[in-house]
């Protein structure tokens, strides 16, 4: 990736978001920005994981790339983290303590990776903690196609992920949760 100037790293997001998994329609509006150390793959997953968690009015997106705080997170009235997830290849023996501290540790990642190989079967010695595959290519297309105003109307239901703009449309191939 070319290095982006200050200005050209702020993102205005305009999401449509009809989340059937949970019967919900919604709007969110916010200022975004990609971090100097986060990889666009890694911001294009965290919006995503925003999309997904969205149908909670109390999801935070962490816009500071803090590795201490989730990519997108639920907190409770008592502040421990209801729902936590991290995105892309987040280091594997913090998940492991993550995952004694929250109710719901979600992994948004792509499938088929070497970092998915080799965690899967760790992660799944926690009941509480959920693996959300979704194919490279998704994400290498939304990537090229990146602007800075994100105007998503985005569709998630059981098995797939759209997301459509005014000049292209995209879906997930492989949208497995387990």
């Amino acid at each position: 990736m070319n290095i982006m100037s200050d200005k050209t790293r702020i993102f205005k997001a305009r999401f449509s978001i009809a989340d059937l998994r949970h019967q919900r329609n919604h709007k969110e509006i916010f200022t975004t920005a990609l971090t100097k150390n986060e990889t666009l793959e890694h911001f294009v997953l965290k919006l995503l994981g925003y999309c997904i968690l969205s149908y909670d009015s109390h999801a935070v997106l962490n816009k500071l790339a803090d590795k201490l705080q989730p990519d997108v997170g639920i907190q409770a009235l008592d502040e421990h983290y209801k729902t936590w997830l991290s995105v892309d290849k987040p280091d594997l023996d913090e998940l492991v303590k993550i995952a004694k501290q929250v109710d719901e540790l979600l992994i948004l990642t792509t499938g088929n990776s070497e970092w998915l190989t080799q965690s899967q079967s760790r992660l799944k010695l926690f009941d509480n903690s959920h693996i959300i595959e979704i194919d490279q290519q998704f994400i290498d297309d939304i990537q090229v196609d990146l602007t800075r105003s994100l105007n998503w109307d985005v569709t998630i239901d059981e098995s797939s992920l759209m997301i459509s703009d005014k000049i292209h449309c995209y879906e997930t191939k492989q949208f497995y949760w387990h």
